[in-house]
Formats: structure tokens, sequence, C-alpha cells
């Protein structure tokens, strides 16, 4: 009788250790603490000074670990990525504008995308071994600003002339259509390149011992 209380105890031990053991296993793992990502939060903090955070932030954010905290390359890198959207928009302009029927208005709209390309372009060029303080920062700053802002009326103008023909007509509805397409595209252009000059304002702003351009 001893015996078998015995082996009874010895069972329940076991089974209740084997038991235990198996909760533990399938309970999850307490999750590790995040590490804070300073380049992520300095990218959220600079585009807090754009009109459009959230779109800043997502398109900019994968590049944190290349960015980091410096304000320079934060900038340069929204300026490339808007050169980015605006080169296909401007490709996109071109095989619109030889649509059959397509508004006559689309010749001036993609010369003004292409010069909005050639103005980011040259922003860029400009950013490229500046030096950060004095004169000639406050000279390559006043240029930047100056075809951030050309570029940004070139995307006006493009929509300037478009008119639709008259209504129900199949030429109305050709440049009903392209018009939807370029407004979107434009729009589109005009939000990266407006996040692109606040975002070098803030690095002019930011810059240690430069006094105000």
């Amino acid at each position: 009788m001893r015996n078998s209380s015995v082996a009874a105890a010895i069972f329940a031990v076991v089974f209740s250790t084997q038991l235990l053991n198996s909760i533990l296993a399938a309970a999850p793992s307490p999750a590790a603490p995040e590490l804070p990502n300073p380049g992520a939060e300095f990218i959220r903090s600079s585009c807090n000074s754009t009109l459009y955070p959230k779109r800043c932030y997502k398109t900019l954010s994968p590049f944190a670990p290349e960015i980091g905290s410096d304000p320079k390359k934060l900038a340069k890198k929204a300026l490339s990525v808007t050169l980015k959207v605006t080169q296909s928009a401007s490709k996109l302009m071109r095989r619109m504008s030889r649509i059959p029927g397509a508004p006559a208005a689309m010749a001036d709209c993609v010369e003004e995308v292409e010069d909005a390309v050639e103005e980011l372009g040259k922003s860029i060029d400009e950013m490229v071994g500046a030096p950060t303080q004095g004169p000639e920062f406050c000279r390559m700053i006043g240029d930047v600003q100056t075809w951030l802002s050309a570029a940004e009326t070139d995307d006006d103008t493009c929509m300037d002339g478009f008119e639709e023909g008259p209504a129900g007509s199949s030429a109305a509805t050709v440049k009903r259509n392209v018009k939807k397409l370029v407004e979107k595209h434009v729009g589109r252009i005009a939000r990266f390149t407006s996040t692109a000059l606040a975002l070098v304002n803030l690095y002019a702003a930011s810059s240690s011992g430069v006094p105000s351009c």
C-alpha cells in the first residue's frame, strides 16, 4: 500500500512537472522592448514642419539608417525622391501628349514638368559639396529655394491651359480623362516639392553657426 502511494505521488509530481513545462513552452515569450530609432524620430520630428507630415514620414523613414539625424542628408534625400517622382511623371506626360485628342495644353504641360526636372536636378547638384556655413552656404540655400519655388510654379502652370470641349462629345471625354490623370500626377509632384522645400528651409535654419540667410 505504501509503495503504491509513493508511486502515485511520484507520478503526480512528474505529471505536474511535464504539464508545467508544456504550459511554459506554449506561453508567448515577453516581447523584447523596441529600441529607439533616433533616425526615424528625427525624420518624424522634421516632417512635422511640412504641410504633409504623414506622407513625408512614410516616404523618408525607410532611409532612416542612411539619414541618421543629419538635416542636410534629409533635405538631399527629399530632393532625390522628388526628382524621381517628377522624372516618372514627365515620361508619363510625354506619352499622354501623343494620345489622339489629347488637349493642346499637354505640350505646355510636358515642357513645364521637364523644367521642374531640370530645377530639381540643379538643386541636388548645388547641395553636393556645398559649404555648411558662411556666405556661400547662404547663396546655395537661396539658389535651391529659388529653383524649388520655380518648380512649384511650373506644376501650377501645367494645369492652366486645360479646357474641356462640349459636354458629351468624345473629344471632351478624352480631354477630361487626360486632365484627371495630369491633375493626379501634378498634384503628387507639388506635394513632394513642397515637402522638399520645407526640409531645405529646416536645414538652413538648423545649421549651426550660420547667420540668417
